[in-house]
């Protein structure tokens, strides 16, 4: 078996700046400099390796494919359109590379080089594919807007990856990659590298309540933001800290976000922090005791892995992967349908002297940084 020395991996959403995606692709850059192997990647946009070493961690990168176009960059994040405006980068990546990791895939499957070994271009699904999820999300950027439309018309059934291995984020992925692209996928699901290694359980808690996620509307951020003040009216004394990345729509959503805040008079008892580096996100995790998450439609969610690990009790919406898979559908944490129920929840969890969070910690442990070698190492050579 030919050993892979060149890895080139597709990372469509800017990597330099915060949130999960992100974290992942960083991840596995750091992980593949481990391995001895030289990491090629192919974005629309510029990376600032500064910036990824300020916010998780230094990585090494032995070549970048840009798109000789900038109007490229408008449409970048869209994962069909930013494609197809950026195969001839990435017929050059392949041309150099032993093996090619496709995070999210489309489109360029169809684009091989004739004497590509097509075992070794491999698709590391991370993106919800559900229709349905899609128009759950609200954009008031126009670009944002403007590339909705125009994917629409470029669409195309071939633009499916058909034949090649597809490796799901978790389960919930998994079942969508059957369901809606009527494709098989692997029967390995491949988690990501969470740092649990990393964060403390043990750290001396104090009276702060966590929300972790970019700070988007399809993150329904103000419904965890009314769980907090509602479920907190009989403990004043505990404060809110709202941590996560920046995307187009931030500025925006900030602005309904503070209005709710001030609405709900609870100014005075929240903290908001963007696009903060791994090192805030460890110490805000392991000094808050419960996090708050009312995402719906979502596949794995790293924060509430991250905040398990640090020793915080998870409450989240029911209709999610991460509900049903990583909390065991309630048996490591808590899920609500409502706002209502959320907040009763936390009513009785702070009524208690003590949150059970053993169990959730102990979970938490399958996404080690170790495990995630080892399927690393099973996705390069699956027959070892």
């Amino acid at each position: 078996m030919k050993e892979i020395k060149k890895v080139g991996i597709v990372a469509m959403p800017i990597i330099s700046s915060g949130g999960g995606f992100q974290k992942v692709a960083r991840d596995l850059i750091a992980n593949l400099n481990a391995l001895g192997k030289k990491v090629h990647l192919l974005s629309p946009f510029k990376i600032d390796l500064k910036k990824i070493e300020e916010l998780y961690g230094k990585i090494e990168i032995e070549k970048f494919y840009y798109p000789e176009n900038k109007i490229v960059t408008i449409f970048g994040r869209e994962e069909t359109i930013g494609r197809k405006l950026m195969t001839k980068q990435f017929q050059e990546m392949a041309k150099e590379v032993d093996f090619i990791i496709d995070l999210d895939g489309r489109v360029f499957h169809k684009y091989l080089p004739e004497n590509f070994d097509r075992n070794n271009y491999v698709i590391w699904r991370l993106s919800c594919i559900n229709p349905e999820t899609h128009k759950l999300q609200k954009f008031t950027n126009w670009k944002m807007i403007s590339k909705k439309i125009l994917k629409k018309f470029m669409e195309n059934k071939k633009d499916i990856p058909k034949e090649i291995k597809i490796y799901p984020l978790d389960e919930w992925t998994k079942k969508e990659i059957i369901d809606f692209w009527k494709v098989k996928p692997q029967d390995m699901c491949m988690y990501p590298e969470i740092q649990v290694e990393e964060l403390n359980p043990k750290t001396k808690k104090e009276n702060q309540i966590v929300i972790l996620s970019r700070i988007a509307p399809n993150k329904d951020i103000q419904s965890s933001i009314k769980i907090f003040a509602n479920g907190t009216k009989k403990f004043p004394k505990y404060n809110l800290v709202i941590i996560g990345g920046s995307t187009p729509d931030t500025e925006k959503y900030l602005e309904e976000l503070n209005k709710l805040i001030k609405e709900l008079k609870i100014q005075d008892r929240v903290k908001i922090i963007r696009d903060a580096s791994f090192g805030m996100i460890k110490e805000t995790l392991e000094k808050s005791k419960i996090i708050i998450d009312s995402q719906i439609g979502i596949s794995l969610s790293m924060p509430i892995i991250e905040a398990m690990a640090a020793g915080c009790i998870p409450i989240m919406k029911k209709y999610n992967g991460t509900f049903t898979e990583i909390l065991g559908k309630g048996e490591y944490g808590y899920g609500f349908e409502n706002i209502e129920e959320g907040t009763k929840i936390l009513d009785e969890l702070l009524s208690r002297k003590k949150g059970e969070n053993k169990k959730s910690i102990e979970r938490a442990q399958f996404f080690s940084s170790e495990k995630f070698k080892l399927r690393l190492e099973k996705m390069f050579y699956p027959k070892k």
